[in-house]
């Protein structure tokens, strides 16, 4: 709704009566007349102002989004019976116990332990994860663990995080493009199943993109209110103790400012380059006894860490191998995200591109996609894991799914009402949203809980990623309360020896409860009882490739036809043969 100014009065009209006020019509000789000042923001739809918000929009902003919270958070806790234990998850439990509870008694103790002894005791461990994830994820497992399952108290935050992205996504989108887009970015994001499954796994992916986006919407207020440039720096520099991948986060920010608002965003360089470091330092305790030297420690670890390995297009890549290919980030994310998102976020961008010059915001929503994207895809950075370390494109793709939403509706004839203030307009959003709920919502379900297996119709699903030569699985879910009863089946005693799986995966099973006292997991010497595989291609070596081509097995956990996990029945008579297994049988097993 635009708000014209105060006419201003004339003491002579046109017509030569004095004292007759009202706005001067203008004289043919003057051209066309100018266009009336407004007040709102060029950059926000005229439609905006007319929507449900238009009077009390705080308030009811509050009635929608406190609810959206709600739901989604419960329904990750709800659902997360079926996503087992992770590679990150056990990875990460004991080491986040320890920060929390080093804070905890630096904060609540009269002996604070600020040593350096004290602090690399509590915080060296996985020093490559900043202290946010570790602080965010050991604290809910300390407050929790006693009332709930220890693997929902150490879930919890992940759930959370997942449910304020949506928040943020939609004041990000509701800003540029209005309402019912807002509402389909929301949901574009919502239901991408892979983004459903790391809402579930207690790692450091769905806290970052939480922070990446946070730091997005605080850059773009601090450029017209400088608290919120003093907001940036503080949640920058959180962001920056979150994951390497926030690091990057400048090269998206700056050059965009300094084409588009080149005269307003000095606050918040400011704020970054100087504040945010002292936010860093102060959150991440570990750097205190020497933050110069510890953080270029940090920083080797990412530059000289070798890649993990990974199974892309029926080949192996990594470890010590080629490099995985420049494309892998972008065939990756057309072949995991819903097809009608994938449309609609074309559009989308072809709509902030037609309009590049106009819409700033719009076009920083594709830059943020790209440009993290672009990131993965340079030769130096990893590649592996599907999508997680790229993650943080997903939000802004979803964006601007919304934004491919509004330029339907734009190009669309308002026409008559059908029925007093409801527009064929209003018919087409509320019909695209219904699309995308059928859609998007039907393969989320169809995928739960082996989301991160997702691969959409334009690879052929997951059974034509499996044939295409993709890794189906990665990071150890598969192994659910279904492969877990099977195993308490075993004979008492059973030896069974886990491949392409985290041991510390077991150890804690075995210490919650999940899996039986008596069985013998990971011993140190063969032979085994019994063999667990998870289907993780790019991990395999002889051992693994032996079982998987040429051993009779003795349970398949699958996915739609797809193996993930297989259980062996081995014992000496495997320990015997798999040393004699060829390099040409082990590659023909790779291929299969």
């Amino acid at each position: 709704m635009c708000f014209p100014l105060e006419p201003q009065k004339n003491p002579k009209s046109n017509n030569g009566n004095s004292g007759q006020t009202g706005p001067v019509p203008p004289s043919p000789r003057d051209g066309p007349s100018p266009p009336v000042p407004s007040i709102r923001n060029p950059e926000e739809p005229a439609h905006r102002d007319a929507g449900p918000f238009a009077k009390t929009r705080s308030r009811r902003f509050l009635f929608f989004l406190i609810p959206l919270f709600c739901c989604s958070f419960f329904a990750v806790i709800l659902t997360g019976k079926g996503f087992g234990l992770s590679w990150d998850e056990a990875y990460y439990y004991q080491p986040s116990r320890d920060a929390a509870g080093w804070l905890s008694r630096v904060l609540f103790s009269g002996n604070r332990p600020l040593s350096t002894r004290e602090i690399d005791i509590a915080w060296e461990e996985i020093r490559e994860l900043p202290s946010l994830v570790k602080i965010c994820l050991g604290t809910s497992s300390l407050l929790f663990e006693g009332i709930l399952d220890p693997l929902i108290a150490l879930r919890i935050p992940s759930a959370a995080a997942f449910s304020l992205t949506l928040i943020l996504i939609f004041l990000l989108a509701y800003r540029s493009f209005g309402w019912f887009p807002a509402l389909f970015a929301v949901l574009s994001y919502a239901l991408m199943p892979r983004i459903w499954g790391h809402a579930h796994i207690a790692a450091a992916e769905s806290i970052t993109v939480l922070l990446y986006l946070a730091v997005v919407l605080c850059f773009i207020k601090g450029l017209d209110r400088p608290w919120a440039s003093v907001a940036l720096g503080v949640v920058f520099g959180l962001a920056l103790v979150t994951k390497i991948n926030c690091v990057f986060l400048p090269a998206i920010l700056l050059p965009w400012a300094h084409i588009y608002h080149r005269k307003k965003y000095a606050n918040n360089f400011f704020a970054m380059v100087f504040l945010s470091p002292v936010i860093m330092v102060l959150a991440w305790p570990w750097l205190w006894p020497d933050p110069a030297k510890r953080f270029l420690e940090y920083l080797y670890f990412f530059a000289s860490h070798q890649m993990t390995a990974v199974f892309y297009m029926g080949e192996k890549f990594n470890y010590g191998d080629t490099a995985a290919p420049w494309h892998y980030p972008f065939l990756m994310t057309l072949v995991t995200l819903p097809p009608l998102v994938l449309l609609f976020s074309l559009a989308g961008a072809i709509e902030s591109l037609a309009g590049i010059r106009r819409r700033p915001l719009h076009v920083l929503f594709l830059w943020a996609a790209l440009l993290t994207l672009l990131i993965a895809a340079i030769p130096a950075s990893p590649k592996y894991d599907g999508v997680r370390l790229f993650l943080p494109a997903f939000p802004f793709i979803a964006i601007l799914a919304g934004g491919g939403l509004h330029a339907l509706l734009k190009k669309l004839p308002k026409g008559p009402p059908l029925h007093r203030a409801v527009y064929w307009k209003d018919i087409i959003a509320v019909t695209g949203l219904v699309l995308l709920l059928l859609t998007a919502g039907f393969s989320l379900v169809r995928s739960h809980p082996h989301s991160l297996s997702y691969f959409n119709i334009f690879i052929g699903g997951i059974r034509g990623a499996y044939e295409k030569g993709m890794e189906t699985t990665y990071w150890g879910e598969a192994v659910n309360n279904h492969v877990l009863e099977v195993l308490n089946e075993l004979p008492e005693g059973s030896e069974i020896k886990t491949l392409a799986l985290h041991d510390k995966v077991f150890d804690l099973l075995k210490d919650w409860g999940r899996l039986r006292d008596d069985l013998v997991l990971n011993r140190a010497s063969p032979p085994f009882d019994y063999h667990l595989l998870l289907v993780r291609k790019g991990f395999f070596a002889r051992p693994e490739s032996c079982l998987y081509s040429s051993w009779p097995s003795l349970k398949v956990f699958e996915y739609r036809e797809v193996p993930l996990v297989i259980l062996y029945k081995t014992g000496a008579p495997f320990e015997k043969a798999w040393p004699a297994f060829g390099r040409k049988n082990e590659n023909e097993a790779e291929k299969h």
